[in-house]
């Protein structure tokens, strides 16, 4: 709602912002970082989904019209909003310590203690790349500040990696800026956060894990490069908790993925890089949304329709992808599936294509599982053409009918990594229309191999 009402407001016309009390000071937030900070609101006391909507209606009319008149009407006093550092600028000195609690104090720190970015640390990290420090490569919301180089090394100094870790920083902030990922969610209210996958011969050069206990910490590439994109959220796009980042409970910044690509060639199999359209030796790095995370357990079984059946129900079991039937968009789930799981479906002639058919074929939801006002938003979006046939969807379904969870096989991404020796299966819900998989290929200085 704030962003539509600041396009509008560009174009001369004025507006006023209708919002649940929750939400203000984030649109309030959003608002000064597109340069008006005097947006004004019409607020609603409470959230309007957990009460009658008679008492919406009485609230809008008690409470809210006056400042529907009021935004509309009275020009709002003029607010003033405080400059930043330059580039270079030296922020601070001090000790360790003194450091730490000085970005504690000015929220450029997630709470665990920093690497002081000494001019010296971040020059490190601009040796292993050939970009100019000052290039631009997008503009982050929502404080509406450049993506640069140089805040990316500062960054990553910050998070804890090594330099030679920046080339893969620098595709991550790349993929960031695409329109497709929209990094403007990075701080919505389910709390959405952005998975890193990573592949190519660069996971073997700088140790990451692809193994057991891949998004677990204890490997620094897998872990500092993780807390790098959530701490560039933080300071070069702006997403502050109590102020732009309005996630309800929020989580961890997710743990460097990297693929199992030594197995992958044992079996024959792509890599999912490959499966996105690049070479087999180029390093690439995906970031989509996660909304939700779960794990399908001891999956094993004696034949590979079992080992299916058993992933399946556990996807529809946890409705993951319920967010589609809220919004008639496409969903892409992704099934990071260990070699233990992936040896006893190949077993059986199963491939890659054939696993992902056979997840589209038969993962469904059950709409009795939704709450009486989803239902009713389920079939008033069939009513309208909201829902692509390859849901399996039609105006004379009932509670008792199943819908499917993706629009076609391929939404469906596959990724191998985890224990070789588990038969265990993690399952990331997509955000719908949100954090799309989003690729990028990873460009190595000239002088890599030294």
């Amino acid at each position: 709602m704030t962003r539509a009402s600041i396009a509008v407001e560009k174009l001369g016309i004025p507006t006023v912002s209708l919002c649940c009390d929750g939400f203000k000071t984030a649109g309030m937030f959003i608002a000064r970082g597109e340069g008006l900070p005097n947006l004004p609101f019409a607020v609603h006391p409470g959230h309007v989904n957990t009460v009658p909507d008679e008492t919406v209606y009485r609230n809008t009319i008690e409470f809210m019209a006056d400042m529907v008149v009021e935004g509309l009407t009275v020009q709002p006093a003029d607010v003033k909003i405080a400059g930043g550092h330059a580039a270079r600028d030296i922020a601070f000195s001090g000790s360790f310590e003194e450091v730490n609690e000085h970005f504690l104090q000015h929220e450029w720190s997630d709470g665990l203690p920093v690497v002081p970015p000494t001019i010296e640390k971040v020059e490190a990290f601009l040796r292993h790349t050939r970009r100019d420090p000052d290039e631009v490569l997008g503009i982050l919301k929502p404080e509406n500040r450049e993506a640069t180089i140089w805040t990316i090394a500062v960054n990553g100094v910050m998070a804890g990696c090594r330099p030679e870790y920046m080339p893969i920083l620098v595709a991550i902030v790349e993929a960031l800026c695409d329109p497709d990922f929209g990094h403007v969610n990075l701080g919505n209210s389910p709390g959405s956060e952005t998975v890193i996958l990573l592949n190519g011969p660069i996971i073997k050069d700088l140790k990451f894990n692809c193994t057991q206990g891949v998004m677990r910490p204890g490997f620094q590439a897998n872990t500092s490069v993780a807390r790098f994109l959530r701490l560039y959220a933080r300071n070069a796009c702006g997403f502050l908790l109590h102020k732009t980042d309005k996630s309800c409970f929020g989580d961890n910044f997710k743990i460097v993925v990297a693929e199992n690509e030594e197995y992958l060639r044992e079996i024959g199999w792509t890599t999912y890089a490959e499966d996105r359209g690049f070479a087999p030796d180029d390093n690439v790095v995906t970031l989509f949304f996660s909304t939700e995370k779960t794990a399908a357990l001891e999956v094993g079984w004696p034949t590979a329709e079992g080992v299916l059946l058993n992933i399946e129900n556990r996807m529809a079991d946890n409705q993951l992808h319920v967010h589609f039937v809220f919004r008639g968009q496409r969903t892409h789930p992704m099934i990071v599936l260990t070699p233990t799981v992936v040896d006893s479906l190949i077993r059986e002639g199963f491939t890659k294509q054939s696993i992902k058919q056979h997840f589209y074929d038969h993962a469904r939801l059950r709409l009795s599982n939704l709450s009486g006002r989803m239902v009713e938003r389920f079939h008033k979006g069939i009513e309208e053409g909201h829902w692509p046939e390859q849901l399996g969807t039609s105006k004379s379904m009932t509670e008792h009918d199943f819908v499917k969870l993706t629009t076609g096989p391929d939404d469906y991404q596959l990724f191998v990594s985890g224990d070789p020796a588990r038969d265990h299966v993690l399952i990331f819900g997509h955000n719908t229309f949100r954090g799309l998989p989003t690729c990028r290929k990873i460009e190595r200085p000239e002088n890599w191999d030294t």
